[in-house]
């Protein structure tokens, strides 16, 4: 009955992705390719919070490496896939080279560090102004080809990056239930019993933090693709609170929490802000309520809602029996 109800969701979720571009405006359009690039960000940050137990203010710092190596290494370099390989690779090296140091503190030291770090990385590209453009920013020369043709199509590039989501979901989704990944949430919830039983906890938390930077990376990497600019507040500490946001809202502990978080985070962003200056308000008392009710968020939500739904008519369905019976 559930592996029924889950290729319903299924094959409702891949007629939507299919008939998306023809229901909605180019702009929908575009947002919705905006959705799956930040999606893909926020599941990065979200495993490493929900899966790992490592709160970090710094992430954007991965997402726009991924970003400056497309522009840069882009005036050289045409090939698509070398690039983005470019853009993952460095971004998960600076991410096990930065985390080697960091992952030796403890949560709220990790939160500042993490923090510095990432301003650290604003400033220096801020100072390279020669080579990065500094705060005027840089156009990204490159153009994404897969070996058929330019993608400068919307809608073509909404199938990229949707596919490049769906793929992202399905490898946490694999990490997640691997041996590695049960041990990395095992240190997340007990540290102490998993140094007991033999585990290099560093080893793991490290894992975790390089391939969600390596991840942060390809969302960097493809948003350079997407906006053709990029500039330092792809690193900036406000951009790393936006998508720690983004994980809350959605859902902290669940792999598709941040991507439902993103999405709503970037509906209410453009909508709202065409009615009033003060959606980042709005915003804010979301998220506080979300924080305060720590509920696990909107995936959290709309599933005690099914749950109680599917009770009412569980226990709706008992009452008719014993009617019946009667």
């Amino acid at each position: 009955m559930r592996s029924a109800s889950k290729s319903v969701w299924t094959i409702l979720g891949i007629a939507l992705f299919v008939a998306l571009p023809f229901m909605v405006s180019s702009y929908g359009v575009l947002l919705t390719t905006e959705i799956f690039i930040m999606a893909i960000f926020a599941m990065s940050l979200g495993y490493l919070m929900g899966y790992a137990g490592l709160v970090s203010l710094g992430h954007a710092a991965f997402f726009g490496i991924g970003a400056y190596t497309i522009a840069l290494a882009g005036d050289h370099i045409a090939n698509t896939y070398v690039l983005i390989l470019l853009a993952v690779v460095f971004s998960g090296l600076i991410a096990w080279i930065s985390g080697s140091l960091f992952i030796r503190t403890s949560a709220f030291y990790f939160l500042m560090i993490t923090l510095a770090f990432g301003q650290l990385l604003y400033a220096l590209v801020w100072q390279l102004k020669p080579i990065t453009g500094g705060a005027d920013g840089k156009k990204v020369s490159a153009v994404m080809d897969f070996g058929f043709g330019p993608i400068v199509d919307p809608n073509m590039m909404y199938v990229v990056t949707g596919i490049l989501f769906l793929l992202s979901y399905l490898f946490l989704r694999k990490l997640a239930s691997s041996p590695a990944g049960k041990v990395i949430k095992g240190v997340m919830e007990n540290e102490n019993r998993m140094k007991s039983l033999g585990y290099n906890i560093r080893t793991y938390k490290l894992l975790a933090y390089t391939l969600s930077g390596m991840l942060a990376g390809l969302a960097g990497a493809l948003y350079a693709y997407y906006n053709v600019f990029v500039s330092p507040d792809l690193i900036i500490w406000l951009f790393s609170g936006q998508v720690l946001i983004m994980v809350i809202v959605g859902g902290v502990g669940t792999l598709i929490g941040p991507a439902v978080g993103a999405g709503f985070f970037l509906i209410l962003q453009n909508y709202m802000s065409s009615y009033t200056e003060r959606w980042p308000m709005i915003m804010g008392i979301i998220f506080i309520t979300f924080v305060l009710l720590r509920k696990g968020g909107i995936v959290n939500l709309l599933a005690l809602l099914g749950k109680k739904r599917s009770g009412g008519e569980a226990d709706s369905l008992d009452r008719e029996q014993k009617e019946a019976v009667r």
